[in-house]
């Protein structure tokens, strides 16, 4: 049993049932292997859900490189964070899975954070204030889609609850119903959010050259 046959496994059960659905019962099960064949290819759980984790990252950023010296950094940076988000909210609990990952298991996360590093430096950043952008981005990125992942929203509030909700929260409310009416979407409120971090605004589906 092959490394790959067992994570692409794993991610068929994280579709299914998200994360309480990956237990090593259940994929020895669908697998119709014993536990030691899974063991041979990972020693814990935490390997295996690094292993997932890289999978997930390479379905949208396998092709990533660095950003071509003297180009803008702003646009690249907000067109590979919104890959990332995307990555992440193609399984359910797929950003906990990731979040979950150190850094040595997902080699992709670690590409994300040097070529922004090196990006950012070749723009005029010093090191600490590159530092300061990627890491709070990319943490950015983490904590929204989890919370797109988690959040239940106030459509699934019933008319007493609503109710009391807008009588004691009045200016959330307003602005909920106006970015209701105005259209704004998960993608136009996750570009607000980095274009606060990285000070400029990108399109939601900008992408990175990844030609270069």
């Amino acid at each position: 049993m092959d490394a790959d046959t067992i994570v692409r496994q794993a991610l068929t059960l994280l579709r299914q049932d998200g994360l309480a659905g990956v237990t090593f019962r259940k994929l020895t099960t669908s697998l119709q292997v014993k536990a030691p064949a899974i063991y041979w290819r990972f020693n814990d759980k935490q390997e295996l859900l690094e292993a997932m984790a890289e999978a997930i990252l390479q379905e949208q950023l396998a092709d990533l490189t660095p950003l071509q010296s003297g180009q803008p950094w702003q646009p690249w940076l907000a067109g590979v964070l919104h890959r990332l988000r995307r990555a992440l909210l193609t399984y359910p609990d797929g950003a906990r899975v990731v979040t979950g990952a150190r850094p040595t298991g997902t080699p992709t996360i670690a590409r994300i954070a040097e070529y922004g590093l090196r990006a950012l430096q070749d723009g005029g950043l010093t090191l600490p204030e590159a530092a300061n952008v990627v890491f709070t981005s990319i943490h950015y990125t983490f904590g929204h889609a989890i919370e797109e992942q988690d959040s239940t929203g106030a459509h699934t509030m019933d008319d007493k609850t609503a109710e009391e909700f807008v009588r004691t929260y009045p200016t959330i409310a307003r602005a909920m119903v106006e970015a209701r009416s105005t259209g704004v979407t998960g993608d136009d409120i996750f570009d607000a959010g980095i274009s606060l971090i990285i000070g400029t605004r990108a399109p939601a589906g900008i992408e990175p050259d990844t030609d270069r």
